[in-house]
């Protein structure tokens, strides 16, 4: 008998969405390549199965997570990059970077997490936030939802409800962690 997640992994294997897709600890994950960024990103497709003996979730939404954020256009996508460059560029000012660089050009998608109704876009700038990594979070209609910028190499990650949240961060006012210490 196959389980759900083992369905989900043949089902995106049948698709060609990914390459090698692979089964393991509640995700698929593979490669892919996302046109309109020009790179090869590790996608990992997350059901969200709760602890329950036998998955029961939907494939059909997550398959369709997948194929539309490895199609979103490039003027899409491009849009994504701005708004995220913009509201870092607005919370961060110019004394926390390392290289001065239009935050455009550094940014590049490394990975995608696919659910059912959202994305999670994992970003580096490796010339401007060599230690970071930029998390953007995409509503079904590929929206920011939330921007979260983290330590690189599960150090302590730093998690802002907003763009003000994350400004009041940088220039000493409240800081809130997501370490669950």
């Amino acid at each position: 008998m196959t389980s759900a997640l083992e369905e989900l992994r043949d089902r995106i294997s049948a698709s060609g969405l990914l390459d090698e897709p692979a089964a393991a600890d509640g995700i698929v994950f593979g490669r892919a390549h996302l046109e309109s960024a020009g790179v090869d990103v590790m996608v990992n497709v997350d059901p969200e199965i709760q602890d329950d003996d036998e998955p029961d979730f939907d494939i059909d939404p997550l398959l369709e997570g997948v194929q539309r954020i490895l199609s979103v256009n490039e003027t899409r996508w491009r849009a994504i990059v701005d708004e995220t460059a913009t509201d870092i560029e607005e919370a961060v000012g110019e004394s926390e970077v390392s290289e001065r660089i239009d935050l455009r050009d550094d940014l590049e998608a490394t990975s995608l997490v696919v659910f059912a109704d959202a994305t999670l876009v994992a970003l580096l700038a490796p010339r401007q936030f060599p230690d970071s990594r930029i998390l953007v979070q995409l509503d079904e209609d590929f929206e920011i939802s939330g921007v979260e910028v983290v330590a690189k190499d599960g150090a302590e990650a730093a998690e802002f409800d907003s763009l003000d949240d994350l400004l009041d961060d940088i220039t000493g006012g409240d800081f809130r962690s997501t370490d669950d210490d």
